[in-house]
C-alpha cells in the first residue's frame, strides 16, 4: 500500500544537547550551532574526563569553527541562566535552516557564518565541503537585498539611519539586516556585525535600524558596510546537512582604511573580505602554519578595494600551483579575486581566482 506521508518524510538525526549564550534572548530555528570542545571547569580541567565536550553547543565563532554540531530544530529562548537543554539537527540530517543567501534547488551548497552577534549563523556562502556546510533541497528567494560588495552606508552620527538600494520590499518589524563587515576607520570605530530589526522606512534608498550598529567611538563619516535584507517571513529551507571533514565554515572580515600587518585570519574555512573601501596601505593578512595535515583554507574578496590591495602573507614560505616557492598572495583588490590553500607541512596553492591575484 502506498504509504504518501511516509515517502514525504525527512531524516532528522536529533540530539538532544546543553546551549549556553545570551540570556533572555530568543534563537533562530535552523542557525547553525557548534560544540565547546575544550569545556573545562576547575572541578574538571583540561585533563579531565568531561563528557560536556560532546554536548555542550554555542554560537559558532571563529575559534571554534571546526566543531560543527549541527542545526537548531526549533526556535529557543534562553532562560536568564542563558543556557537550556534544546534539540539540534546532525549533520546527515534533512531538515530546515536559516538562511542568509537564495537558494536553487540541489546547488550550490552553502555553509554556516562563523563570528558575529546572535543570531547571526546562518547559512550564507559558499564554503568548503564537510560538516557545516549543506545542499539545499529547495529553492527560496530570502534576500530582499544583497550589499555584499560593501554598497551600505550607515549613518555615523546615529548608527541607525542606513542607505540602501531599494527599500520597497521590505517590511518593517519582520525583514532583518544582517550586517557582514564594515568599514574600520580606527579603533572602536566601525559597525558591529550582527542581525538588525528594520524600525523605519523613510524613503526608497533610506531605512533606520531599530538598534545602534555603531561600535564604541565616533567615526567621521557615514561608514560604508556589507550587508544583505532577509525576507522575515521565506528564511527557512530544506537541506541536507553535509557530513565528513570538518568545512571550517566561513566568517567575514573587515579591511582597515589604513591597512593592517598582522591580521591573524580564522584557521580553516574559508574568510570573506568586505570591500568597497579605499584603503591607505597594504591589508596584510598573516597566515600562521597549519596544525592539520589536509586543513584547507581560503580568502575571497567581496568588494574592489581602491589605492592598495589585500595580501596573505605565509608563515613559513610554501608551493605555488607550478611547483615553485610561494611566499605570499598580493595585488588582489578586485571583486572576485581569491587564493585557496592547503597544508600538508607547508601551505601549497590548490587554486587562485583573479587576473591581479599574484603568487609571489
Amino acid at each position: 500500500m502506498h504509504d504518501a506521508k511516509h515517502q514525504a518524510s525527512t531524516t532528522e538525526i536529533q540530539k538532544r544537547v546543553l546551549f549556553v549564550g545570551t540570556a533572555n534572548t530568543t534563537f533562530r530555528k535552523g542557525i547553525g550551532l557548534c560544540y565547546n570542545r575544550d569545556y573545562a571547569t576547575t572541578a574538571l580541567p583540561a585533563g579531565s574526563i568531561n563528557g560536556e565536550r560532546d554536548n555542550r553547543v554555542e554560537v559558532p565563532s571563529t575559534s571554534n569553527n571546526r566543531n560543527f554540531a549541527g542545526v537548531l530544530a526549533d526556535n529557543v529562548t534562553l532562560p536568564s541562566t542563558g543556557e537550556a537543554w534544546v534539540t539540534i539537527n546532525e549533520p546527515g540530517s534533512t531538515c530546515l535552516v536559516a538562511l542568509g543567501a537564495n537558494t536553487v534547488i540541489n546547488t550550490p551548497y552553502l555553509t554556516c557564518l562563523a563570528g558575529g552577534g546572535n543570531n547571526t549563523s546562518r547559512f550564507t556562502d559558499k564554503g568548503f565541503l564537510g560538516r557545516g556546510s549543506v545542499l539545499p533541497l529547495q529553492t527560496v528567494t530570502a534576500l530582499l537585498e544583497d550589499g555584499k560588495a560593501g554598497t551600505g552606508s550607515i549613518l555615523h552620527t546615529d548608527g541607525k539611519t542606513m542607505t540602501v538600494s531599494d527599500s520597497s520590499d521590505f517590511t518593517v518589524g519582520v525583514d532583518k539586516v544582517l550586517i557582514l563587515a564594515s568599514e574600520d576607520e580606527g579603533t572602536a570605530k566601525k559597525l558591529v556585525v550582527g542581525v538588525y530589526d528594520i524600525a523605519s522606512i523613510t524613503s526608497p534608498t533610506v531605512i533606520v535600524l531599530s538598534t545602534d550598529a555603531r561600535s564604541t567611538g565616533t567615526a567621521s563619516a557615514a561608514l560604508s558596510c556589507s550587508y544583505i535584507v532577509i525576507d522575515g517571513d521565506n528564511d527557512l529551507a530544506l537541506a541536507y546537512l553535509d557530513t565528513g571533514l570538518e568545512s571550517g565554515l566561513v566568517t567575514w572580515v573587515t579591511a582597515p582604511n589604513a591597512g593592517d600587518t598582522d591580521y591573524a585570519p580564522m584557521m580553516g574555512g574559508v574568510s570573506y573580505i568586505g570591500g568597497g573601501l579605499d584603503i591607505a596601505a597594504d591589508f596584510d593578512i598573516d597566515l600562521p602554519d597549519g596544525t592539520i595535515y589536509g586543513e584547507r583554507i581560503g580568502f575571497i574578496l567581496k568588494g574592489t578595494l581602491a589605492t592598495s590591495d589585500m595580501t596573505v602573507d605565509l608563515n613559513t614560505n610554501g608551493y605555488r600551483l607550478n611547483g615553485a616557492a610561494l611566499a605570499e598572495f598580493n595585488t588582489m583588490d578586485d571583486a572576485g579575486d581569491a587564493c585557496f590553500l592547503k597544508w600538508n607541512g607547508v601551505w601549497r596553492t590548490s587554486g587562485k581566482v583573479g587576473t591581479g591575484t599574484a603568487e609571489a
